[in-house]
């Protein structure tokens, strides 16, 4: 502050300054002090009156001014002492606090947010208001048909609508065939194979088969490539047939007299002259006759071999049913059009079909495949059938379709078609490493059902005489009391080991009580039934407690523990406690493992029965085990060396049996 002397506050390192001149007196001989010396003097301004004493603020000495400091001084340590005897804040109430703040904060942001976008749309719909006030209706219909168009295209390209044609929309083109328009109504059996080699089809299914060449070398060597032929020539279709064929590879049978069966091969042209070459290489010797079916020239040769160029495709086999396909073409024989081939996936590599009476000349009866056949189609009530293979991008895919006529399935009940249909769900009790998984709908009622409609021979035969003595000699009837209990679906799993793997069979939806009751009935003559194992009696059973349920469990063998438990509306039987252990733990499951989601994912949602094989863990299993000097075991897993899972879905009713299967391949 400056002092009234004019001076500067002391301390601040400043000279002072010089005397000042009296106050209102300029230097002399300057400006000011000449007009200072012409103007008259103004008068001194009253001095301001002083207010009052009682309106002065009145200063405190010095002395109560320390006081002050002091008592606050003092009020500052009781406040803090006073803090701190509170007691500690709530982190949680704090938490709370910090995110309530933070969710009051982000609805602030969302709002004004909001507000802005909304703001921006009225602003935008005003000008597209104003665009399209100014343009004229013809402009408006031009835009608005433009509008239009690139929707349509949109969903053209994205949803798969009938009536679109593949090139543009978003479904694969089939390849193209045209084999089946000479296939004649009373066909015994059709096949036909692409050779369409621009089809997506095409390429997928040779890249498949590359990745199986040893499975493709089983089945070259099961359909030979060289075949007799009338004059005596052996023909080698790679060499032969495949350097001027193209589009399609198809043969058909047809009924001829005697019960016999005619053939007829029908291949597309595309070397007309490499076809002609062919024929007089196959053919008889000899002048062949022509014969004209329509407008389709026939050539006949001697032994009843016939040939003739139907369109672009060349016909040969047997004479009658060279003429026959003739007919179709020109019109005296109706095609075959049987809506079971409508039923199979339009974009397809290849197809088999028989008719009824193709089926009991061909498959009934037979041993082998088609004795394996038999369980997925029924012979005794099929109609026909109709069976296509289907690449896509996880593997190769088996269609099959069996018609089945009602009244014939009244006399001979098809497995398949007596299951319920259900979506399956004990998946995610198996473990993720399963061997084997097979699911069935309701499987105590269904099982009643089987064993009530079938005859006493077979396995039915087998069961009803098993459940019979077990009624006289435990007083349990299992077809009354246990199987009831049992209304859910199952599942049989097989799990691998370092050793022996274990199965096990989960059951749920299950009246434990009454199966307890049941089970508990059923383990003396069980024991009974088991005998007795080196001379020793086979001991009762014992309960133990496996991952907090209580197990019922004998050892019937050195590999084979039989074990029970109910538990969580469940029924568990398996070979060993471990089984029991997988189900009751958890963890992780088949239905998240990745070879099960890639066999099963095409698949449909409800089926009568699911099938899923691990191929690598079953190899593997094989390869631990004594299994692997097992030559089937041996050859299957050279076979399938690059495929990693097979999953198998079955769908039946009084109708029809459907099986899908896909065989996914690296």
């Amino acid at each position: 502050m400056e002092d009234s002397a004019g001076n500067s506050g002391r301390g601040s390192g400043r000279k002072p300054a010089a005397e000042p001149r009296a106050a209102g007196k300029p230097k002399a001989g300057t400006a000011s002090a000449r007009s200072a010396a012409k103007a008259p003097a103004k008068p001194k301004p009253a001095p301001k009156a002083k207010p009052p004493a009682s309106k002065r603020r009145a200063r405190k000495p010095a002395a109560a001014k320390a006081g002050a400091r002091r008592a606050a001084g003092a009020g500052s340590g009781s406040r803090a002492a006073a803090s701190a005897s509170k007691p500690p804040v709530d982190p949680s109430r704090d938490l709370w606090f910090r995110f309530s703040t933070r969710v009051r904060a982000a609805g602030y942001w969302l709002r004004e947010k909001g507000q802005w976008g909304a703001r921006h749309a009225r602003a935008a719909a005003g000008r597209t208001g104003d665009f399209w006030a100014a343009r004229s209706q013809g402009e408006r219909i031009g835009i608005a048909a433009a509008g239009a168009l690139v929707l349509l295209v949109a969903l053209i390209r994205i949803v798969p609508l009938p009536g679109v044609p593949c090139q543009i929309g978003v479904k694969e083109c089939p390849p193209e065939q045209r084999s089946l328009a000479l296939v004649p109504a009373d066909a015994l059996m059709y096949a036909h194979l692409t050779l369409d080699r621009d089809s997506d089809q095409f390429e997928r299914a040779s890249d498949h088969f590359e990745q199986l060449s040893d499975l493709r070398a089983i089945l070259t060597a099961e359909i030979p490539s060289t075949l007799a032929t009338p004059s005596g020539a052996p023909l080698d279709v790679a060499r032969d047939v495949l350097p001027w064929a193209e589009r399609d590879l198809a043969l058909t049978l047809v009924p001829g007299a005697g019960g016999r069966e005619l053939r007829a091969y029908i291949v597309g042209v595309g070397d007309r002259d490499g076809a002609e070459q062919f024929v007089s290489q196959v053919a008889p010797s000899g002048q062949a006759r022509q014969a004209k079916v329509g407008e389709v020239e026939l050539s006949e040769y001697r032994g009843g071999f016939g040939a003739a160029f139907v369109g672009d495709a060349l016909v040969f086999g047997d004479t009658a049913a060279v003429r026959e396909a003739a007919g179709t073409e020109a019109g005296r024989t109706e095609p075959l059009e049987d809506e079971l081939l409508d039923e199979l996936p339009e974009a397809r590599f290849a197809e088999v079909y028989l008719s009824r009476p193709g089926i009991r000349r061909l498959l009934a009866g037979r041993p082998g495949a088609a004795l394996q056949l038999e369980t997925f189609v029924d012979y005794g009530a099929s109609d026909g059938i109709a069976a296509a293979a289907v690449a896509t991008d996880e593997g190769i895919e088996l269609n099959l379709v069996s018609e089945l006529d009602p009244k014939r399935l009244q006399r001979s009940p098809s497995f398949f078609s007596e299951l319920p249909e259900f979506e399956p769900g004990l998946d995610d009790r198996a473990g993720s490493r399963s061997l084997a998984f097979v699911g069935v709908g309701e499987a105590g009622p269904t099982l009643v059902e089987l064993l009530e409609q079938a005859g006493g021979q077979g396995v039915a035969g087998s069961l009803r005489g098993l459940f019979a003595r077990l009624r006289r000699e435990a007083g349990v009837d299992p077809l009354s009391q246990l199987l009831p209990a049992l209304g859910g679906q199952a599942a049989l799993v097989a799990e691998p080991t370092d050793g022996v793997p274990f199965a096990s069979l989960i059951i749920d939806d299950v009246d434990t009580a009454q199966a307890a009751e049941a089970l508990a009935s059923l383990q003396r003559p069980l024991l009974r039934a088991l005998g007795t194992a080196d001379g020793v009696r086979v001991p009762r059973f014992e309960e133990s407690e496996v991952e907090g349920v209580t197990v019922s469990s004998v050892q019937a063998s050195g590999t084979v523990n039989l074990s029970y438990a109910l538990f969580d509306d469940m029924l568990v039987l398996s070979t060993d406690p471990a089984g029991i252990a997988q189900v009751a733990a958890g963890g992780e499951s088949l239905a998240d493992s990745e070879a099960y989601e890639r066999a099963t994912d095409q698949l449909p949602d409800r089926v009568s029965a699911l099938v899923f094989l691990n191929l690598d863990e079953l190899f593997g299993q094989v390869t631990r085990t004594d299994l692997v000097e097992d030559p089937f075991f041996a050859n299957l897993s050279v076979l399938f060396d690059n495929a990693t899972s097979i999953g198998l879905a079955v769908n039946g009713d009084d109708q029809q049996v459907r099986s899908q299967l896909l065989l996914a391949i690296d």
